[in-house]
């Protein structure tokens, strides 16, 4: 055997330990769908108020709003709570499906990998998001980017991102969208 099987073995062994010190009750494939549909919604709701927004301040050409008193100062207030909604949500499912960070080897074949660099990208940008738009309300910009660019650039990335894992996952989301967990179905492992 040579030194890199062994190191693997050992480190699949580790990481087997630590997923088994780090299983719960409540981190289940049910929990991490049910929350997993509460974030998706927030990041819609989110998505439609922010383009609504966008295509305000910058409408296509020939492009006209109706601009009714109030629906404005709604649909930002619904942005701005939504989004900050978003960041216990987006804690809770990293936290249901935390286990899953420590499989080894972290991609048995090319499309994991790929999968898996999706869910990077989602989680990455899923927490810069209301990171940077929780700062953006506080008017502080500490950072060189233009705040408004970027975060329209990102949540495009997000909706893009949602949509792929939605498409990838279909299989678990369905199998759990409605029914109760069961005990032998305890666990995160087809999440």
């Amino acid at each position: 055997m040579s030194v890199t099987d062994r190191a693997s073995s050992a480190l699949a062994e580790r990481m087997a330990r630590a997923r088994g010190a780090l299983a719960a009750p409540a981190r289940t494939a049910r929990t991490t769908v049910v929350i997993g549909r509460l974030l998706a919604a927030a990041f819609v709701v989110c998505f439609l108020t922010g383009l609504y927004s966008h295509l305000l301040q910058e409408p296509l050409p020939g492009m006209r709003f109706p601009t009714w008193p109030g629906v404005y100062a709604f649909t930002q207030g619904l942005h701005v709570a939504v989004g900050i909604a978003i960041l216990p949500l987006l804690l809770g499912k990293l936290w249901t499906v935390f286990p899953r960070l420590l499989l080894w080897p972290p991609a048995g074949s090319p499309l994991q990998l790929v999968e898996r660099a999706s869910v990077g990208l989602l989680v990455s940008s899923a927490l810069l998001e209301p990171a940077i738009g929780l700062v953006n309300t506080y008017q502080w910009y500490p950072w060189p980017f233009p705040f408004r660019q970027t975060h329209y650039a990102l949540a495009w990335v997000i909706v893009g991102s949602i949509a792929l894992h939605v498409a990838v996952k279909l299989p678990t989301i369905v199998r759990y969208w409605r029914r109760r967990s069961i005990a032998h179905d305890r666990g995160v492992a087809d999440e």
